[in-house]
């Protein structure tokens, strides 16, 4: 190819050097010469030898420039194969001039060019990449730089870091010694997203106890934790290139980068939570979750005790007026909800990952705690137990019990049988009807007992799902609950056959709702798991059918039955559990469709459609079951519709939701084309025969 005379690029080269031209003249000029370099219309070599006298004059601003060109094209032509000799003589260059401070900025940029080459078009050598680091720590000061050069050193070891991980494996502690004196000090927000990456990374590539990453993890962690929590001071119109949440999320990865730093993030992370300011405590509650997943149990069960303690004041303490806020009391609300809400993640995670040979340290720690066992005894004994306090004791026993079956078997010893005994007490069995209150009195049920029974039936469940195999039989929460069952079962029907009090209704509601919530639990504890939860599981069927059949005048609790129905044959479905299917089918499928295929009956034809919709929506079987019920419904009927508007208006209903409701769901499930057709045929007949039928009887 032809290659471009000297007279035509040069005055390119020119018009960069010349610092009075105007930066779209600048750019213009690199794009130039790259697009030569590129099409070989112009050697890399020539254009370097051409140069020389910008490359090495001893005037300090025509060498930065011809500097910071070369570098640039370097930028341009990443795509262009060099080869070896070429790669290695560009790193020479460009390394030496790190030493150059007053053109500092081109070798950056021609030193990050060579880094981000692909190895199909040629790359720097590993052993380059070590020189360059060396010279890095020799020659850069970073935090003398501007703040563009300092990103760029930032990134260059960033990248460094991440693909020739093998170039600083060997180095001594000169390397951790530059990191510290580099990010020390840093303001600049891209910078700092940087800088604590690059800490992230070597702290995990000298994992040796005995290595220089425990060394240094004082000094590198007092100066991350100037840092934390992260606060911007930036205007909302600056462009920063990065935010808030971005910045934090790259201090927490150092922060998790080594166990090295243990000692020293805890304990600051559990003082923050002290914090009256809300980002402060979650940005503790974050951090602390993470890093109790990086540390190791090892290191952290030491900590165990004041974590505990730190997040059982932010679980049941916490309230909106503790902390600062510039908003809305319903800003201030939404905070606490949120602090809460990461302290239940935080809890959760402690309870996983923090054992040791004893696997009883931070359990014991929570049951024997006497804060605990005082709430348990408040809730179950006073009048007032609706509120926060039980809100967060319901979430600890929900996050034990659900984190593993040995400890959902500590929580079910220590408190399930007298919680459903209290219940029992409570509720009086032998009463016809229940009363509901917040008290002790006989008469009343106990709303936090009820709610503690609850969270843990929900709890153990999860752990019955988790498993997949079964409960073993030596695991003795299941023990417990069988022998509780029937009792918790027969309390949770009574619940359903309480009378409306107008005064309580709220409350009336709540336990209704609990009680509903107790069953959908029991009958959807995958059926490996005992023999008599089979038989318990058709006493709920029979009870929650009972209620739609019979209960309709009742809204809220006949909706949320229905609700529960659904729920219930899904998980069946979802399990693959062929008997509980079975089951279903009989006692719920065949009962429910029944409803709608007479036009004489007491519940309103809505909510006996509306019946039939719900259960389908469980399964395809169902729903094609409860489709065939409404067609033959339909077709059976048709024939009385003349002269009979109350049975016109009975099938128009029935077509109504069978094209308005079943056919939709059908097709969104995968569609059914030949049930509808099917039906359409038969219905076309149908009317034939009834027109035939007619002219008959007119002549």
């Amino acid at each position: 190819m032809a290659k471009v005379p000297a007279g035509e690029w040069v005055p390119h080269v020119e018009a960069f050097v010349d610092v009075s031209r105007s930066p779209a003249q600048h750019s213009a000029g690199v794009d130039a010469l790259a697009a030569l370099v590129n099409k070989d219309k112009l050697m890399l070599f020539d254009l370097v030898s051409k140069m020389d006298m910008y490359l090495t004059t001893t005037d300090h601003i025509v060498r930065s420039r011809g500097i910071l060109l070369l570098g640039q094209i370097m930028s341009h032509i990443s795509f262009k194969r060099l080869d070896v000799n070429a790669i290695t003589t560009l790193s020479d260059f460009f390394i030496s001039r790190l030493s150059d401070w007053q053109a500092l900025r081109g070798a950056l940029v021609g030193c990050l060019a060579l880094l981000h080459r692909k190895s199909s078009v040629g790359t720097i050598m590993v052993a380059d990449v070590k020189r360059l680091v060396e010279a890095f720590i020799a020659d850069v000061q970073v935090q003398s730089l501007a703040a563009a050069d300092r990103k760029m050193c930032f990134e260059i070891f960033s990248w460094i870091l991440d693909h020739y991980p093998e170039a600083v494996k060997t180095m001594d502690d000169e390397l951790l010694y530059w990191i510290c004196q580099s990010i020390d000090e840093e303001k600049d927000p891209e910078c700092l997203k940087l800088s604590f990456h690059v800490v992230e990374v070597v702290m995990k590539l000298f994992p040796d106890p005995s290595g220089f990453a425990d060394q240094f993890a004082s000094d590198l962690f007092e100066i991350l934790s100037k840092y934390f929590p992260v606060y911007f001071t930036h205007g909302a119109g600056d462009n920063l290139g990065v935010t808030r949440d971005e910045l934090s999320r790259a201090l927490m990865h150092a922060f998790c980068a080594s166990p090295y730093f243990e000692p020293f993030a805890i304990p600051l992370l559990l003082d923050k939570l002290s914090s009256s300011l809300p980002l402060a405590k979650l940005d503790s509650l974050k951090y602390l979750d993470n890093c109790i997943h990086c540390y190791g149990a090892d290191r952290m069960v030491t900590h165990a005790s004041a974590i505990w303690f730190k997040l059982k004041e932010v679980l049941f303490s916490l309230s909106s007026d503790q902390l600062v806020s510039s908003g809305s009391p319903k800003d201030a609300e939404n905070n606490k909800n949120q602090i809460i809400s990461e302290a239940e993640r935080c809890l959760k995670t402690a309870v996983t990952y923090i054992h040791s040979s004893d696997r009883d340290i931070f359990i014991n720690l929570i049951l024997l705690d006497e804060d605990i066992v005082n709430n348990i005894h408040s809730v179950t004994t006073e009048e007032k137990s609706v509120g926060s306090s039980l809100q967060a004791l319901g979430s600890v026993v929900s996050i034990l019990a659900g984190s593993s079956t040995y400890l959902c078997t500590r929580v079910f010893q220590a408190h399930f049988k007298r919680l459903v005994d209290i219940l029992g007490n409570s509720a009086g069995f032998d009463s016809q009807h229940l009363s509901i209150a917040n008290g002790s009195s006989p008469a009343a049920i106990n709303y936090g007992a009820l709610y503690l029974s609850v969270q843990m039936l929900s709890s153990c469940r999860e752990v019955a799902v988790a498993s997949r195999e079964g409960v073993p039989a030596e695991e003795s929460w299941w023990l417990i609950l069988e022998e509780k069952l029937d009792q918790i079962i027969h309390l949770f029907g009574k619940l359903l056959t309480i009378d409306s009090q107008p005064t309580q209704s709220a409350v009336r509601k709540e336990c209704v709702s609990f009680a509903v919530k107790g069953l959908l639990i029991l009958a959807t504890i995958p059926e490996q798991c005992s023999l008599p939860l089979e038989n318990a599981y058709e006493d709920i069927l029979l009870m929650l059918t009972l209620v739609i059949t019979s209960k309709y005048e009742n809204a809220h609790l006949w909706r949320l039955s229905l609700k529960t129905l659904t729920s219930i044959g899904s998980s069946a479905v979802e399990l693959h559990a062929s008997k509980r299917e079975m089951v279903y089918n009989r006692i719920v499928v065949d009962k429910i469709i029944c409803l709608a295929e007479s036009c004489d009956a007491s519940m309103p034809l809505n909510l006996r459609l509306e019946a039939c919709f719900e259960v389908g929506t469980a399964s395809v079987n169902y729903m094609l079951r409860v489709a065939r019920s409404l067609e033959e419904t339909v077709i059976t009927n048709i024939s009385q519709v003349n002269g009979s508007i109350e049975c016109a208006d009975y099938v128009t209903c029935l077509i109504d939701c069978y094209s308005s409701r079943l056919l939709p769901w059908f097709f969104t499930s995968g569609g059914l084309n030949e049930l509808a057709l099917s039906f359409a045929l038969r219905l076309w007949d149908e009317i034939g025969d009834l027109v035939t039928l007619d002219r008959i009887r007119s002549s």
